[in-house]
């Protein structure tokens, strides 16, 4: 009776033990579906074993790691040989937050690192929890959001205030700071992760991160208009904002991407200004802004049919330096830039924050940056500039007319050279 029951137990640990590994196959297969799908359904057959050898040769990825980089992640650390650290280290060098650390922090964090796939919807980190890693999105999107204050319905409500894409990390404020997580953390899309535990992270990383985050802090001080902020917003804005050079004569953004405002920490800008002008017979005539070339054609055609002139004008974009931005400048802040642009005179340094950011009730003060974009609003309007620019063309062809006449009523001409000239005057020339 006694070994029956026994022989009972063990039938019925054995069919747990099966329904258990089931399950957990099931959900490998869950979780692993997002990347799977990249094989093409032409290659998978009924032979288990062949379709394991398709998936393991294919090199294709949708996001920064490829099938191979991801089953080295999913291995154990102790397993993973020196090629493939050196496989692993150069994926992550296609992390864009990671390419400025050494190549030994590299293969150190490719031996310990671990891959990790999240649906979309997912919470990978919940507000007031105590950190335990760090993530750095290999593939996907992640929205940061804080619980707030909702004043209108009188209750706390779970704001969105940033996002996350391709090449960054977070979740490292609180393992920097010794604090329990400041912001929740879930999933846009189908999101591809590495992780870094807490003990890895303060081996590897933490020194140089706080290294960078006091330099973000020294950058904040140069400028008066932080002096009054909390050490949570200075916290928030160090997460949030980068420190970018740009080269001489290079063309800063600040038309295109919308997303920041800029302080100049070093260096000189110009504001230049562009002038569309219509060219005939030696006079201009200002275009509007919203004037484009298909619409000055066809005034064209109409302006030669009613004159029934044979000349046909030009269209000139004239630059014009209005302004330059020095050291503590602050623009990108939603000004107007119709026909204008900002380029570096030598080379810059800007912080950037997030425009988004600063404009919330709690960064925004006074309106301290509305104010500063109405003053910047306040540019030379282009009539006065067009101005400008007739009279300059005017001192261009009247000067050009006297030294002409000038070269006409003396039409002799001084053959010297300087090889003419006697070695001793020369040298006495350059003493002085």
């Amino acid at each position: 009776m006694g070994s029956r029951k026994k022989t009972d137990e063990e039938k019925l640990k054995r069919c747990r033990l099966a329904k258990f590994r089931f399950k957990r196959l099931v959900h490998v297969v869950i979780c692993n579906r997002y990347w799977i799908t990249e094989i093409e359904d032409r290659e998978i057959g009924n032979n288990v074993h062949r379709n394991v050898a398709v998936i393991g040769q294919r090199l294709t990825h949708k996001g920064t790691l490829t099938i191979i980089e991801k089953e080295i992640l999913n291995s154990p650390p102790a397993e993973r040989t020196r090629n493939h650290r050196r496989l692993l280290t150069k994926a992550l060098r296609r992390i864009e937050c990671l390419r400025d650390i050494s190549l030994e922090q590299l293969d150190d964090f490719a031996g310990c690192a671990t891959f990790k796939y999240f649906g979309a919807g997912r919470v990978i980190l919940r507000e007031g929890q105590q950190p335990h890693a760090v993530y750095f999105l290999a593939n996907g999107e992640v929205v940061v959001s804080r619980v707030r204050w909702d004043n209108i319905y009188r209750t706390y409500n779970d704001t969105p205030c940033g996002v996350r894409v391709r090449g960054q990390m977070f979740g490292e404020i609180a393992l920097l700071h010794h604090c329990p997580r400041t912001a929740t953390c879930s999933t846009a899309t189908d999101c591809e992760l590495l992780c870094l535990s807490r003990k890895d992270f303060d081996r590897i990383l933490k020194h140089t991160l706080l290294e960078r985050w006091q330099q973000m802090q020294l950058a904040l001080e140069r400028f008066d208009y932080f002096k009054y902020w909390t050490s949570a917003q200075v916290r928030e804005c160090c997460l949030l904002s980068r420190i970018v050079t740009f080269e001489s004569q290079q063309k800063l953004p600040v038309d295109t991407d919308k997303t920041y405002g800029y302080f100049v920490l070093s260096g000189l800008c110009m504001i230049l200004q562009c002038l569309t002008v219509s060219k005939r017979s030696g006079s201009y005539r200002l275009l509007p802004i919203a004037t484009n070339e298909s619409f000055v054609a066809k005034q064209t055609s109409a302006d030669l049919d009613d004159s029934k002139l044979s000349q046909r004008q030009t269209i000139e974009h004239r630059f014009i330096d209005v302004g330059t931005f020095g050291c503590g400048s602050v623009f990108g802040l939603g000004e107007t830039m119709p026909h204008r642009m900002v380029v570096a005179r030598n080379r810059v340094q800007c912080l950037m924050i997030p425009r988004g950011w600063l404009l919330e009730k709690e960064q925004n003060v006074g309106n301290t940056w509305l104010r500063i974009r109405m003053k910047l609003d306040m540019a030379i309007p282009r009539d006065r500039l067009f101005e400008l620019f007739m009279r300059d063309q005017n001192w261009q062809r009247y000067r050009k007319t006297l030294v002409r006449e000038f070269v006409h009523r003396n039409s002799r001409q001084n053959l010297t050279q300087f090889a003419d000239v006697p070695i001793i005057c020369q040298i006495e020339q350059e003493m002085v």
